[in-house]
């Protein structure tokens, strides 16, 4: 049963600062977003190539790494969804040509990310089975480059022209 008192304390609670981002938040360009995410994919590459090791050694801890990147993964993700895309997708709202080609490349980001999602549950399986571990790992760590590089390419320097567009004409209105 849907309760009104659960969904006016969840809008109570984003309207507190701190809160991390969501789909309440209204649409604006921040300039620290993409050096954040790039930090974030830093981390997650180191995290998966310290616990490689681990793989075939210790496969209870690897079993926890394994879902630990996964979930900064989807983290990572989560935070594309609620402040990257909705951005670009505003700045390209006017144009029907680019707002088409924007999410025909969002929906190829989707598939990559979702690739890279079912590697690392495969990497979860054979850490469970003890078979292939090291072909799982290799699959993992080329879906992540991928997803990675079509961020990086794409996605991420267009949020960065959109968003010194959209400074630049602030300025020039003021």
């Amino acid at each position: 049963m849907f309760k009104f008192t659960a969904l006016r304390q969840a809008v109570q609670e984003v309207d507190a600062p701190g809160i991390p981002p969501s789909w309440n938040l209204p649409v604006q360009y921040d300039a620290t977003l993409v050096p954040g995410l790039v930090a974030e994919h830093d981390e997650l590459d180191a995290r998966f190539a310290a616990m490689t090791g681990t793989l075939a050694r210790d496969p209870a801890i690897a079993e926890f790494a394994v879902r630990d990147c996964a979930e900064r993964l989807h983290r990572l993700r989560h935070t594309e969804a609620l402040q990257l895309y909705p951005v670009i997708a505003h700045a390209l709202s006017a144009d029907p040509i680019q707002r088409r080609l924007f999410w025909q490349s969002r929906l190829v980001m989707l598939g990559l990310a979702r690739r890279v999602l079912r590697r690392f549950e495969d990497l979860e399986r054979a850490v469970q089975t003890g078979n292939g571990t090291a072909v799982a790992a290799g699959y993992v760590v080329a879906g992540m480059a991928e997803y990675r590089r079509r961020n990086e390419s794409t996605m991420y320097p267009l949020y960065e022209r959109i968003g010194r567009r959209s400074v630049a004409g602030k300025t020039q209105a003021a």
